[in-house]
């Protein structure tokens, strides 16, 4: 008797723990999104490739023909340099163009290899009052640093004279190395006004009919 009641008494657990209701599974939470960190664009950098004397000042412009710096010859030292530097490396170590104690003021002179930058110093007046704030001078037909040097009309250094004359230059200097014609004027309705004095380009041009300097500004009238 005792052993029918334990059977029966197991048979009713089973019974009910089959009508048990079954526990859920648990639901796996989904990992969050992998956000990628977006893709930043590096620019192109900027390559210069040539270099404009003008009249006016200096012009820089990259591989594209777009200009990328430029400084006029009033300018503080330190904006010209910004675009020197840019087109041929690190400045030099100024050097100094002692002036006459009169007409000429002093000059710092910096020498990127064969395109010198002359600024002047200790001016007693601001420096686009001064007729002459500063200046470049080209002695090279070669790139500097890879970049070329011209005037606003094509010229450079190693070119021959009828290049020059073929822009019928209206002034012309006598030089040490041979002649200055005056091409590129700022304003060339000024130019051959009595007692108008315009910056200019000269191309200095030797007896064998070679260009052999470049300088800027140059007066279309000499003071003195």
């Amino acid at each position: 008797m005792t052993i029918r009641l334990a059977t029966l008494a197991a048979l009713i657990m089973v019974g009910l723990a089959g009508c048990a209701s079954p526990t859920p599974l648990s639901t796996p939470t989904a990992a969050p999104p992998v956000i990628e960190p977006s893709e930043t664009a590096t620019p192109d950098p900027v390559v210069p490739a040539e270099l404009v004397v003008r009249g006016a000042g200096i012009e820089l412009y990259d591989s594209e023909g777009t200009r990328i710096g430029s400084f006029i010859w009033a300018d503080e030292t330190a904006v010209a340099l910004e675009v020197l530097e840019l087109a041929f490396g690190p400045a030099p170590t100024p050097g100094t163009r002692t002036g006459d104690g009169t007409h000429f003021a002093n000059y710092d002179s910096y020498d990127f290899m064969g395109f010198s930058y002359f600024t002047a110093t200790n001016l007693d007046k601001p420096r686009n009052e001064y007729f002459l704030p500063s200046s470049v001078q080209v002695d090279t037909g070669e790139p500097i640093n890879g970049v070329s040097i011209r005037t606003l009309d094509n010229l450079a250094v190693g070119g021959v004279l009828a290049e020059v004359l073929a822009l019928s230059p209206a002034i012309t200097y006598p030089d040490d190395l041979g002649t200055a014609y005056l091409v590129d004027a700022v304003d060339p309705a000024r130019v051959l006004v009595l007692d108008e004095m315009v910056d200019m380009v000269a191309a200095v041009v030797n007896p064998d009919g070679t260009i052999v300097r470049v300088l800027a500004p140059y007066q279309s009238r000499l003071l003195f």
